[in-house]
């Protein structure tokens, strides 16, 4: 006779999840998006969300102006890992024209503002966006 396992019990999962170590602070410097809502970029500079959806003409204009990209490919938070561009990067984007934020049943594209404490732009670009050559 097989015996089921038996499910842990509410109070045996609330035990297990204060057991589980807490998300990084952002102030870690790592490169990543944070539980607490930022993103820090390469170099340790960390960025607060500003708007969470904005247009393919705000995100042009953003970019434009010197904003640091940052793709998160599948819109997992950056669980997957995140690509970072550089300024030649976001210059080809720029060059190729306005971003097309793809809205699907499987995917839903999205180009989110943040902004650091001395005011340089960070666009989190995420899921089904394409943008020029880089984004496809």
């Amino acid at each position: 006779m097989v015996t089921q396992r038996r499910k842990p019990s509410f109070s045996e999962i609330v035990d297990a999840v204060r057991a589980t170590p807490a998300a990084p602070a952002s102030d870690s410097g790592q490169p990543g998006i944070y539980a607490d809502g930022k993103v820090v970029a390469p170099g340790g500079r960390a960025y607060t969300k500003i708007a969470s959806d904005i247009s393919s003409a705000a995100a042009f204009e953003a970019a434009a102006e010197g904003a640091q990209v940052v793709w998160d490919p599948c819109g997992c938070g950056g669980y997957c890992g995140l690509t970072w561009f550089g300024e030649a990067d976001v210059a080809r984007m720029v060059a190729s024209g306005r971003p097309n934020i793809r809205q699907t049943k499987k995917a839903r594209g999205s180009i989110a503002e943040y902004r650091s404490e001395d005011r340089r732009v960070l666009l989190l670009v995420e899921d089904a966006v394409r943008w020029g050559d880089l984004l496809a």
